[in-house]
């Protein structure tokens, strides 16, 4: 029995051990690659620099960068709120009313396919040229993945729990919150993510365009003059403005799965 408990143990942790330095080695790798293929000639450094100089003007500008990520975290945080809020609301509805289903869901279809940038001049001229325009932006982009990602979810719950649930004349509401929703949490979060992502896109598109401040306008400004590795260095700050994002996002659905687990338990 030991014996058996210790080899489980060893296996987990050979098993943690490669998903941690897998990634690892391959971003070092990477790194190598790139100091290789500038020390070779290969890429001029104006439009690569090594990664020497993106640490060095990493630690020289970091306060400076950090103002401007900051910009761009609190612009996504406000877009991707504002997404869930409407996307979820939209999803119950076409939920729990089919009119609003047959309604609705093939209008977004449609707007889903014109290009998502051809309507960055008219968020522009609705919303000017301040936060309000890149906020609505990155709702725009975002709202359509979690739409469907949670209405699919919340219409494929199993048919044999409805019909239990059906027979033990459970509400509307009381058959959502206790078997629809805990069900469609997976395919709800699949389509936050996504979500996420494409709201930090289109956040920083519209800092492209708009903004003074910001990882966006930081990139575009440091482009037009040639200065990669400052570009390089505020992508390096995108990147954490992500996973501060993204690390929030798991925590709230690791609640979530716990709350729900418990409501649909009892």
């Amino acid at each position: 029995m030991l014996e058996a408990i210790l080899d489980k143990i060893r296996a987990r942790g050979i098993t943690s051990a490669r998903e941690v330095l897998l990634p690892i080695s391959f971003f070092v790798f990477v790194i190598i690659m790139w100091q290789y293929a500038v020390d070779q000639k290969y890429v001029p450094t104006v439009i690569l620099p090594p990664p020497g100089d993106v640490v060095a003007v990493l630690q020289a500008n970091r306060d400076f960068m950090a103002g401007h990520a900051m910009s761009t975290l609190y612009e996504c945080f406000i877009a991707f709120i504002c997404a869930c809020t409407l996307g979820l609301s939209i999803s119950c509805v076409i939920t729990l009313s089919y009119f609003a289903r047959r309604a609705i869901y093939p209008n977004l279809v449609i707007f889903q396919l014109i290009p998502a940038i051809a309507l960055a001049p008219l968020f522009i001229l609705w919303f000017g040229i301040g936060t309000e325009a890149r906020v609505a932006y990155g709702i725009c982009l975002a709202i359509f993945p979690i739409v469907v990602s949670s209405s699919t979810g919340l219409l494929n719950t199993g048919s044999n729990y409805l019909r239990l649930c059906q027979s033990l004349t459970a509400g509307r509401w009381q058959t959502f919150l206790r078997v629809r929703l805990p069900f469609a949490l997976p395919l709800i979060f699949t389509g936050l993510r996504i979500g996420l992502t494409l709201t930090i896109i289109g956040v920083v598109v519209g800092e492209f365009v708009t903004a003074q401040q910001g990882i966006g306008y930081l990139i575009s400004f440091a482009a037009s003059g040639l200065e990669t590795a400052i570009a390089l260095a505020a992508i390096v700050f995108l990147l954490f403005v992500g996973l501060i994002l993204f690390a929030a996002l798991v925590c709230v659905e690791f609640f979530a799965f716990k709350i729900f687990s418990g409501v649909s338990a009892e």
